[in-house]
């Protein structure tokens, strides 16, 4: 196994989307007559023994990311703790010691990470890897106006979705976007 750098940021991704582009891929596929794939040999392999999913976020401004995903988004704070050395190098996590702080989205654990010479702030642009972090709200228009008085800045303002009632995108600090997503009644 080749052991990599670890640079870049780590996010969530939204269950119900994930479910439904798979369903979707595999619709298309029939009705275009291609044979059925064939269904990955390790499903079902990986045995979850907690609910709980982490998702570490390497910030390029840590004080300004905890104050976005503490102060503004109101996410609570579950735990604050020191990576040491030798944890971040053996796991292949970080090319040294780091502080987490982790805080908490349902049942989701978003992690921060602050890291020495942190990397710079990624681009607005559309690219590979990681791109949002899904928060199913019971009001989208009520969630937004709450969070633009606390100058949480939204792309648009919410509109409505083919699978949702509202949906509306805003960015961290680190360019990810963070969209709240109003599921139809």
């Amino acid at each position: 196994m080749q052991r990599r750098e670890f640079t870049g940021c780590a996010a969530a991704f939204s269950l119900l989307a994930c479910q439904n582009a798979f369903g979707q891929a595999e619709r298309e596929a029939a009705a275009e007559g291609e044979p059925p794939r064939r269904k990955p040999k390790a499903a079902g392999k990986l045995k979850l023994t907690h609910p709980t999913v982490d998702i570490a976020l390497v910030c390029s401004d840590f004080e300004e990311s905890l104050r976005f995903y503490h102060e503004q988004l109101g996410l609570e704070i579950v735990q604050d703790l020191q990576i040491p050395d030798a944890v971040a190098q053996g796991a292949g996590l970080a090319p040294r010691g780091f502080r987490q702080v982790r805080l908490r989205a349902g049942q989701t654990l978003i992690k921060l990470m602050d890291v020495a010479a942190p990397p710079p702030r990624r681009t607005a642009d559309f690219a590979a890897g990681v791109r949002w972090l899904t928060f199913f709200v019971a009001d989208v228009r009520k969630t937004v106006e709450r969070l633009r008085a606390d100058d949480v800045q939204f792309l648009a303002d919410p509109v409505a979705a083919p699978d949702a009632a509202g949906v509306a995108c805003a960015v961290d600090p680190d360019g990810i976007l963070i969209e709240l997503v109003q599921l139809k009644a």
